[in-house]
């Protein structure tokens, strides 16, 4: 009997599958560890993990090459798995954009016809073509369709197939359908588009419907829908599998054709939003480290949100601001954090950033070309930033607890100088821990949040002006005493608005996005902006060592991520969970 890796024991960081051209594990998509986003050479994969706790190897290894011939342009790609002694696992396309649930978020009552139409129509097509074929998705849900320039695209296509039984720790139990509470569990294409209509009528009617989860709480008439189309969607999501749709692109042609039906509809009922619970936001939140990495965003992000209950206080030790039962919003929230961590000490101190609209790229006619296009971008939610760049005392605290080695300090001292010599992939295990540590997110910046957060609403090339000012930042020329010699204590400069230390120079800052040549096809809202080809990471801020102008806020440059330098380190995002990170006045 094979006795394949312990995937509880993965690490970021660490190389899977061949010697000779591995995969490195980029960081976990699941609380169990056996979902990755996972660097081999140029390309980005995620990787899915086989575990005999969940079921058989030979239905894991069939349906992975079952699966990959499935081809559609509303589906990631799959590819054959990876079959050794040792390990294990599925591989398929990361998928960039939004993951619905936050693309809805938008909408908390209900999404415009046009809207739901682009995300939707190209999802229902791929369906009715794939179950043609007798394949299905199985677990489609809020965390498992993306929307990418506005159109759908389901990922991890088939992937949970293998397993005995597909649980709440796969799939948000909202969308289920009765058959999958069953002891013997059935997936069909009928299953398939019981989950389709449930996320439509949830498109319609606003996510929070589904907390309710009765069609007798649906409103009688939508504003943006015939009132025959309306009253056939939700006899369509009724349960029993007699009344599910056959064909979901005639439901989409219904969709299509109360477009032109409705433009002066009037005396229509008004939907009613409500608010999720604070366990539906944890049970959505642990779904979504089950779907691929976009995201993450946003994924990326999708590492274990913490509920509103447990902002803005954490285990054993209140935030530096003081917390009352009132503060549910953005703006009830402290304006700095430093929150506690099991093993003693706290994590880096972080400040509030509000959600804004931007001009991000070169505003001033002097930048490269990989700052173009300048485009306007929206950061809907707000995000705590941390105020200083993460320090030796920091980093060495984590090193030493989790047993890695520590970093070089090329002699200059440690203590709160920046951490150097760190890879990307140190800079994601150091996060990953906080966030262990801390029952909240942390994360790297994306690049958006980080361009955002150095300009502090400014469109010069550097936070206070054009020109440089002695005092305000440590490079090579800025007029400091560690210019070109070496890396400055934290916070020795003036900090910017936002009350943030050492935005330009001092040491290079890693982001989590992958580095693409310019702005073209970027993200316009606040996400990470991955590729299926990630050929390094974005380094931002310039440093000690560099010219001024390397560090403009605009500035951008690639870097490997497993390589180090004296003169690279990075900071943190705190993420705040949904319910909390919009502001009282949007």
């Amino acid at each position: 009997m094979n006795q394949f890796y312990d995937v509880s024991k993965l690490t970021i960081g660490q190389h899977v599958g061949v010697e000779i051209d591995p995969h490195v594990l980029n960081y976990p998509l699941s609380a169990d560890k056996s979902i990755w986003v996972a660097d081999q050479g140029d390309r980005s994969f995620v990787l899915r993990f086989f575990r005999p706790d969940r079921g058989e190897l030979d239905d894991f290894i069939r349906t992975a090459r079952r699966y990959a011939a499935v081809k559609h342009p509303a589906i990631t790609p799959s590819y054959p798995p990876f079959y050794s002694d040792l390990w294990v696992f599925a591989l398929s396309a990361v998928c960039g954009g939004e993951r619905l649930f936050s693309f809805l978020g938008k909408y908390p009552e209900g999404a415009p016809l046009n809207v739901i139409l682009s995300v939707f129509d190209p999802i229902a097509k791929a369906l009715d073509q794939v179950h043609q074929r007798d394949y299905v998705h199985g677990h489609l849900d809020l965390n498992s369709v993306h929307v990418v320039n506005g159109i759908g695209v389901m990922t991890g296509f088939g992937s949970h197939h293998w397993l005995e039984r597909i649980t709440e720790e796969d799939m948000d139990r909202r969308f289920m359908p009765p058959e999958y509470l069953k002891r013997k569990q059935k997936r069909t294409p009928a299953s398939d588009r019981y989950m389709f209509m449930r996320l439509l009528v949830a498109a319609f009617a606003g996510e929070s419907w589904l907390d309710q989860g009765s069609l007798h709480d649906l409103p009688d008439s939508l504003p943006n829908l015939s009132d025959d189309a309306w009253h056939a969607i939700r006899n369509w999501t009724r349960p029993a599998e007699r009344h599910r749709p056959k064909s979901l692109v005639e439901v989409m042609r219904l969709l299509r054709a109360s477009l032109f039906e409705t433009s002066n509809k009037a005396n229509a009922k008004p939907v009613k939003s409500r608010v999720l619970t604070a366990k539906r936001r944890r049970q959505l939140a642990k779904g979504a480290a089950y779907s691929s990495a976009a995201g993450v965003a946003l994924l990326a992000t999708a590492l274990l949100w913490p509920s509103a209950e447990e902002l803005p206080t954490n285990k054993g030790k209140k935030a530096t601001a003081k917390s009352t039962p009132t503060q549910t919003s953005f703006d009830g929230l402290p304006q700095t954090l430093e929150e506690a961590l099991q093993v003693g000490g706290t994590a880096p101190k972080v400040e509030k950033v509000a959600p804004a609209t931007f001009s991000m790229g070169d505003l001033n006619g002097v930048g490269d070309d990989n700052e173009y296009p300048v485009r306007k971008v929206l950061i809907p939610k707000g995000f705590y930033f941390s105020k200083h760049e993460v320090t030796f005392a920091q980093y060495d605290h984590f090193a030493r607890t989790t047993g890695r080695a520590l970093p070089p300090d090329n002699g200059w001292g440690r203590g709160q100088r920046p951490v150097i010599n760190v890879s990307w992939y140190d800079a994601k295990a150091y996060t990953a821990w906080l966030s262990d540590q801390t029952g909240a997110e942390y994360r790297l910046p994306t690049e958006i949040e980080w361009e955002y957060s150095a300009r502090a609403g400014s469109d010069t090339a550097f936070w206070y002006g054009n020109e440089l000012k002695p005092g305000y930042s440590v490079c090579d020329s800025c007029g400091s005493q560690w210019d070109g010699v070496s890396s400055a204590p934290v916070g020795s400069q003036v900090a910017n608005p936002f009350g943030l230390f050492d935005m330009h120079g001092n040491v290079a800052e890693w982001v989590e996005d992958c580095y693409h040549d310019n702005y073209e096809g970027a993200p316009t809202t606040n996400q990470v902006w991955l590729s299926d080809s990630c050929s390094g990471r974005v380094l931002r801020g310039g440093s000690w060592y560099d010219i001024p102008a390397v560090g403009r806020s605009a500035t951008r440059y690639r870097a490997d991520a497993a390589l180090k330098a004296s003169n690279w380190g990075f900071r943190v995002v705190r993420v705040i969970p949904d319910s909390q990170a919009l502001a009282n006045s949007e």
